[in-house]
């Protein structure tokens, strides 16, 4: 038997779990996947306590940020992120971290060159998404509440133009610029901003919106944005399409992500609505 977990604080309303043992018992799979509640003083210890048996660990806030700074192998992306969702144990347990979420967004923002591109936020997920950006837009706006926290933003994305802006300097007029709205905020960071959209009387028929929350869900944000006209993915896609990928590396099997995405979204949205 295989054995991940995902990990993080608060924990208890993850639908992780749930999507994982589905997947495995789609596959066949002799697997257990459990939720954790973890903080990053104990991480280490947590980590270095598992036997053979553990193949993975997904990671929530705030340990998306704090595992690098423990002593394991971190690839490309995690390090120019500075962001890891993802720990994988070889057979002598030695760990490697990784992103999933860098490939998630990699699939879900669907860009072109041309593409205009706001993201909310600055946290680990955001570092993602911008990272998953680098070079296929010319440019990234990144909308903060402060400032002073960005400037890692402009190595994330090398390759394109990051401006930072401050978050309260968003309005419906200004949204109106872009292709790809992307908020990585805390629950209720982004109320105001629903809220002044929903006032404006605004329609944004060619805007597309991803918002990472899925607790709660959907937000506020997304259900104005939706209303005005905007085509919306919310955080189910985002922790699905991350899940396919830990999914393939946890289990070493090989399936169909079209297939295996239509059942889990399905899972969730009726765990979701429950």
């Amino acid at each position: 038997m295989i054995k991940a977990a995902v990990l993080g604080s608060p924990i208890s309303h993850s639908l992780s779990p749930l999507l994982h043992k589905t997947a495995y018992e789609l596959l066949g799979v002799d697997g257990d996947y459990s939720a954790i509640e973890m903080v990053s003083e104990k991480l280490a210890t947590f980590i270095g306590s598992l036997d053979n048996s553990w193949r993975g660990l997904s990671l929530t806030m705030p340990l998306k940020e704090s595992v690098l700074d423990l002593d394991m192998e971190f690839d490309e992306a995690v390090l120019r992120t500075r962001s890891a969702n993802t720990i994988l144990f070889n057979d002598e347990g030695r760990a490697r971290a990784t992103s999933t979420d860098y490939l998630a967004f990699s699939r879900l923002l669907k860009v072109s060159v041309g593409s205009r591109i706001a993201i909310l936020g600055a946290g680990g997920t955001a570092r993602s998404a911008i990272g998953s950006l680098d070079g296929r837009v010319p440019k990234i706006d990144i909308y903060l509440r402060d400032l002073t926290k960005g400037e890692i933003l402009k190595d994330v994305a090398p390759n394109s133009e990051v401006i930072l802006h401050q978050l309260t300097s968003l309005d419906a007029k200004g949204l109106q610029n872009y292709d790809w709205l992307v908020s990585t905020l805390p629950a209720g960071v982004a109320d105001g901003l629903a809220q002044e959209l929903q006032a404006s009387n605004e329609k944004f028929p060619s805007l597309r919106i991803l918002d990472v929350l899925y607790h709660p869900w959907p937000t506020e944000l997304l259900l104005i944005l939706k209303a005005c006209g905007a085509q919306t993915l919310d955080g189910l896609d985002l922790l699905v399409e991350q899940a396919l990928d830990q999914i393939a590396l946890f289990t070493g099997e090989k399936f169909d992500y079209d297939t295996m995405r239509s059942v889990l979204i399905a899972k969730g949205l009726s765990a979701l609505n429950q």
